[in-house]
């Protein structure tokens, strides 16, 4: 059950690598490129944590996330496909936990997740008040 549940989190994180691509292929300001695509990086990273856990190298990317939040930002704005967005990510960080007590490695996978949602609930603020776009959190 375990290895099941980690693959499935291998592919979930392969599947965010691909959606904040495409939302930052969607992107006009260029900082808010880049900082979606180091969030993009950071889940690729994940993925290879993971790899490293279940052995499975044939996954790939799909499109299984980015199409509905596509959808999503073309009906909600940016801001809330960033809320939206941010709730995932903070509620990844609680399905890993039970993982991380296990297996080390993924207390800093569960810890680069809270960081995410909190970095895209910055994001918002910053849109909401004209801001620059923030730093990714650490």
């Amino acid at each position: 059950m375990e290895q099941k549940l980690l693959t499935i989190f291998q592919q979930s994180e392969l599947d965010a690598v691909r959606m904040y691509q495409l939302l930052a292929a969607g992107t006009a300001n260029e900082d808010e490129r880049k900082l979606l695509l180091q969030l993009g990086a950071v889940e690729g990273r994940h993925a290879a944590i993971l790899r490293g856990l279940t052995g499975k190298a044939d996954l790939k990317p799909t499109d299984a996330m980015a199409k509905p939040m596509l959808l999503l930002d073309k009906y909600l704005g940016r801001k809330g496909t960033y809320v939206l967005l941010s709730l995932g990510e903070h509620g990844a960080y609680f399905l890993y936990q039970p993982l991380a007590a296990k297996h080390a490695v993924l207390k800093q996978v569960a810890k680069d997740e809270r960081n995410h949602g909190n970095t895209l609930l910055r994001l918002v603020k910053a849109k909401l008040r004209a801001l620059p776009v923030p730093a990714m959190a650490q």
